[in-house]
C-alpha cells in the first residue's frame, strides 16, 4: 500500500484524536482537585493533621495555574485566527468604511450620478463572452426610462459589430439625453450567438464622500451608496499621490459607435 494511502486513511487524524483524548484524562480540572484535597483532610493522620495554611496555599496555586492555561489557550486561539486570517486573506467585510473618506475606489455599480453641468460619463464594463446583441436602458429616480440604446461597437463602415469579451468603457453624455442634475439607474443586457443572456457587469469609479455605520456598513459617493462588498479597489485619489505616469506615442482618437470602447492591455483606447 502506497503512502498516499496510508494518508487517505487519516492514520494523522486518528493520532491527533487518541493524543487529545490523553491529554484531556490526564488533565486534573479544579473539581478533581478540591475532590482530592476533601479526601486528603478525611484520611490525614488526627494526630498530626496538615496545616490549613499549607491547604489554602496549594488551591490558591492551583487556582494561578489554571487562569494561565485558560489564558494561554486563548492567546492560542488568537494567532490562529490570526494565521488564517493572513493565509486567507482579508475580504471587504473587514474593511472599515470610514478609512475609505477621501479615497477612490472601484465599485460594481449601475447607479451614475449627473451632475449640475450634465458633464461626461464613463463608466467601465467587463462581459465575459462575446454578445451580439447589446442594449442600455437608463432609469430616473422614479423609475421612468429616460434613454435606450444599443452600446454594440461599429466598424469604419458604421456597422454593428459584436462585442468581445473583456473590458469596455460606455461613455454617456447627459447634456446630449437632456437628463437634468441627479442620480439615474443603468441597465444593460446583452446576447451572445445562442441567443442566451450574456453577463455585463458595470463597475463605478469615484471619490468616496461618507460612510455609512448603522445597519450594513456602506460607502457614499455624492448621493450614492455603495456596499462594502461591492468594492474591487481602492486607491489614492487623483491629485493626493505621486507617482511616475507613462506616456506613449500620440495616437489619433478613432470614432467611437454606440458608445463604447475598448480597453486595450498596451492602455490604448481604441474602437471595438
Amino acid at each position: 500500500m502506497s503512502v498516499g494511502a496510508i494518508d487517505g486513511l487519516g492514520i494523522d487524524s486518528l493520532r491527533e484524536a487518541e493524543e487529545a483524548r490523553r491529554r484531556s484524562e490526564d488533565a486534573v480540572g479544579q473539581n478533581d482537585f478540591l475532590q482530592m484535597l476533601v479526601a486528603q483532610l478525611e484520611n490525614q493522620d488526627p494526630l498530626n493533621p496538615q496545616d490549613s495554611a499549607d491547604f489554602a496555599a496549594q488551591l490558591a496555586q492551583f487556582s494561578s495555574v489554571e487562569q494561565l492555561i485558560a489564558m494561554r489557550t486563548g492567546i492560542d486561539k488568537l494567532v490562529t485566527a490570526l494565521n488564517d486570517r493572513e493565509e486567507g486573506g482579508g475580504t471587504t467585510a473587514d474593511l472599515d468604511p470610514t478609512s475609505l473618506i477621501g479615497r477612490e475606489v472601484v465599485v460594481f455599480g449601475n447607479q451614475i450620478e449627473v451632475d449640475s453641468e450634465q458633464s461626461p460619463i464613463t463608466l467601465p464594463l467587463r462581459t465575459r463572452d462575446t454578445a451580439v446583441e447589446a442594449n442600455v436602458r437608463v432609469y430616473d429616480a422614479d423609475g421612468n426610462l429616460r434613454h435606450r440604446a444599443s452600446i454594440l461597437p461599429r466598424d469604419e463602415q458604421g456597422r454593428e459589430i459584436a462585442l468581445r469579451p473583456g473590458d469596455h468603457t460606455f461613455a454617456f453624455d447627459p447634456a446630449a439625453h437632456n437628463l437634468p442634475e441627479g442620480t439615474y439607474r443603468i441597465e444593460f443586457t446583452a446576447r451572445g450567438t445562442d441567443g442566451e443572456p450574456v453577463t455585463v457587469l458595470p463597475m463605478v469609479t469615484g471619490v468616496v464622500t461618507g460612510a455609512i455605520l448603522a445597519g450594513e456598513p456602506a460607502i457614499r459617493m455624492g448621493n450614492r451608496i455603495f456596499s462594502l462588498e461591492d468594492i474591487l479597489e481602492v486607491r489614492l485619489a487623483p491629485g493626493t499621490g505621486t507617482g511616475t505616469q507613462t506616456s506613449s506615442s500620440p495616437m489619433p482618437t478613432p470614432s467611437v459607435g454606440g458608445g463604447l470602447t475598448v480597453a486595450r492591455p498596451t492602455g490604448q483606447t481604441v474602437s471595438s
